[in-house]
């Protein structure tokens, strides 16, 4: 494989939805080949019959059985499932869900494999972190994010219902949350000093806390004091409302919020329709498009292709960065010292350090 060209593996989604739609429009821009190898687990048959449905340009695409396969300045795709599938525009089915699942296991293999270098997963109808948690790291769930050029916010809890959001925060989990997130946005996006906001789960924080609950005191303060006593720069908590409306946002590389509503409705009042979703702490790099599946868009050629673009692009960035943060860390200067005593001693940092620390 050429060094210089990243493999993206990228996963069809739901194909009653507007994922197709999403896919052709974006490689319709025939400049992305200049950068990346797409290889698309999905539906060649399902592809080329949403073009025409939808009258869109034309597309120059490859079938292939593997991803060693996949050739450049084309659309690469790996067929998954019944090739007799059968496309139900507006609403999901049985078969559909099962297709994203079976493209969605092979393209992690593929990846856990080292056959591609990162994953775009196009829009789908459930739950995207269960499915990856799953399918990547054996249960263990993800941080997710929501990114655009000028907003980061992560999601202490995902698609959970609300009435199980207080029960699932603890102490601990905040910790790790915000460590987590400290560590991404030092390897994955270059950034030397980050400063981590964390909103409160109840309103009114720190004034009517006897009336809306105590998670604040009981459970983020502590998680914030732990995090900073460890040299993290964390503040909060700050109450949603005001966090927002008044602009604090911009004072911080990143902000925890307390569940999935309470990040993503800002989100995308901020950043409209260029938001992407990357999943933090996993060992490979994963987006998606914040836009969901759009039944009632589907077929209708009215969706903007615009965050799975910037999906694309992010994966790609997010890898090299990586690769470069990789790079830096490879080979650290060893420790210079001299014994007392010694002091025109010459020390010969060729050989490896074996002194006892």
């Amino acid at each position: 494989m050429n060094d210089k060209m990243i493999k993206v593996g990228i996963t069809h989604g739901d194909i009653n939805g507007i994922s197709y739609e999403l896919i052709l429009k974006t490689f319709d821009d025939i400049r992305i080949f200049e950068s990346c190898i797409p290889v698309v687990y999905g539906s060649s048959k399902v592809l080329a019959y949403q073009r025409k449905v939808m009258d869109l340009s034309p597309i120059n695409f490859n079938i292939i059985n593997h991803p060693g396969d996949a050739g450049m300045n084309r659309l690469n795709i790996i067929n998954c499932g019944n090739e007799e599938v059968t496309v139900e525009f507006s609403h999901s089915t049985p078969e559909s869900e099962s297709l994203v699942k079976e493209a969605l296991q092979k393209a992690v293999s593929d990846l856990q494999s080292g056959f591609i270098d990162v994953l775009v997963m196009a829009p789908a109808n459930g739950d995207e972190t269960g499915m990856l948690s799953d399918a990547v790291a054996s249960g263990r769930s993800p941080l997710k994010m929501l990114i655009s050029d000028t907003f980061r916010i992560a999601l202490a809890s995902d698609k959970i219902p609300v009435s199980g959001i207080a029960s699932q925060l603890t102490v601990d989990s905040l910790i790790d949350q915000i460590r987590t997130l400290h560590s991404t946005l030092i390897h994955d996006f270059m950034v030397t000093n980050p400063r981590i906001a964390v909103l409160s789960l109840n309103p009114g924080v720190g004034i009517k806390e006897k009336s809306f609950g105590t998670e604040e005191s009981e459970v983020i303060i502590p998680a914030v004091k732990a995090t900073n006593d460890s040299g993290i720069i964390c503040f909060g908590p700050y109450s949603a409302d005001d966090f927002f409306g008044t602009g604090e946002y911009l004072k911080f590389d990143a902000t925890l919020a307390m569940y999935y509503d309470q990040g993503l409705i800002p989100f995308r009042s901020i950043a409209f329709e260029g938001g992407v979703c990357y999943w933090a702490d996993f060992p490979f790099v994963i987006t998606a498009s914040d836009q969901g599946a759009s039944y009632e868009k589907a077929g209708k050629n009215e969706s903007s292709e615009a965050s799975f673009r910037k999906a694309l692009y992010y994966a790609t960035d997010i890898f090299k960065m990586r690769k470069l943060n990789n790079e830096i860390y490879a080979n650290p200067l060893k420790k210079q010292y001299f014994e007392r005593g010694s002091d025109n001693e010459k020390l010969d940092l060729t050989k490896d350090d074996t002194s006892d620390e």
